[in-house]
């Protein structure tokens, strides 16, 4: 009889077992898709450093987790394409990088029950994506990458302590730059710089524009924008002939001595911040309850160009000494 009964939870346990090792060889790695705005080192390390987090959380990718990649090659048109293929794919959820991106997003899975991770979106509230900077949206969440600019701020004033004066040279015709223009004059006061503006809608306009900054300003800065950034070398060159140095809201800038320093938010810091939404999301958790991340001071990078400081007849001054981010 207890042979019997020794025989029977034999069977029992490797049915059980059986079953339990079908389930487990069963399992799918989750799909992620991911809509990237085209090729550009910044953006490409918002792809890799968003995948290096999910893998440091565990995911091993081809087997907790695959990838489809496709970009747009920053043409609006190729996007519904783009995003009906993923959306083939009946992936887990879709990372988009860039605001153009998640916005086609929106509307190309809205009642798709696919959630959209979002990267590298100034200001997801402005862009219409999310409620507000304290709520989160039903179909996405994700990770800005508007700067901080109470760190850039801060760091001009330790690169220029004698600076008076600001001015921004930004594109009335973006809204983004009229954002920072206006975060910019908010901020300032606690620094102690006065503030003007330098509208450029026309790269023909920048020798004039920069040329009338003189004895106005004691230094310039240059947001992120379709034409401000194009246009950074002829800003610094005019810069240049009257001695005004610029802070560019990019670093690459700085390092190639175009110039005097450069503020940025790190691309491979904001893939981090949205590979831990989407960690969450994958875990379980509610759309509505992860409004946008924000970029903190610790998810920016700062650069000085040694030869800019040289022919301004300046030094890195003792306030940035740790910094690391002399250039040459």
């Amino acid at each position: 009889m207890s042979a019997k009964l020794s025989l029977s939870r034999l069977i029992a346990t490797a049915g059980t077992a059986l079953l339990l090792g079908t389930g487990a060889a069963s399992a799918q790695p989750y799909k992620i898709g991911i809509a990237q705005w085209g090729p550009h080192p910044q953006l490409e390390k918002a792809v890799s450093s968003f995948k290096a987090e999910l893998a440091a959380k565990g995911l091993v990718e081809g087997k907790d987790v695959t990838y489809e990649i496709d970009q747009a090659n920053f043409d609006v048109a190729l996007l519904p394409q783009l995003l009906s293929k993923l959306k083939a794919g009946k992936p887990t959820l879709i990372y988009t990088i860039a605001t153009p991106v998640t916005q086609a997003a929106k509307q190309a899975l809205k009642g798709s029950g696919i959630p959209i991770v979002y990267a590298a979106v100034n200001n997801p509230v402005k862009a219409k994506l999310v409620p507000s900077w304290t709520e989160g949206a039903e179909d996405m969440a994700g990770a800005s990458d508007q700067q901080d600019m109470d760190a850039v701020l801060g760091f001009v004033r330790k690169l220029l302590p004698k600076a008076k004066t600001l001015a921004v040279a930004y594109n009335p015709g973006e809204d983004n730059n009229l954002a920072v223009f206006e975060q910019v004059r908010e901020t300032a006061g606690k620094y102690e710089f006065k503030v003007v503006g330098a509208g450029i809608d026309n790269p023909a306009d920048i020798p004039i524009r920069i040329a009338a900054l003189k004895g106005q300003a004691d230094v310039i800065y240059t947001p992120t924008g379709g034409l401000i950034q194009p246009g950074l070398p002829a800003i610094a060159a005019s810069a240049a002939q009257i001695g005004i140095p610029v802070v560019n809201a990019g670093v690459e800038s700085a390092r190639k001595g175009i110039t005097l320093a450069g503020f940025a938010v790190d691309y491979g810091r904001i893939g981090k911040n949205a590979a831990d939404v989407a960690y969450k999301l994958l875990k379980g958790a509610k759309m509505q309850d992860l409004p946008p991340v924000r970029a903190g001071v610790e998810d920016h990078e700062a650069a000085v160009s040694k030869k800019q400081l040289e022919k301004l007849g300046l030094a890195l001054p003792a306030a940035l000494g740790g910094c690391n981010c002399l250039a040459d």
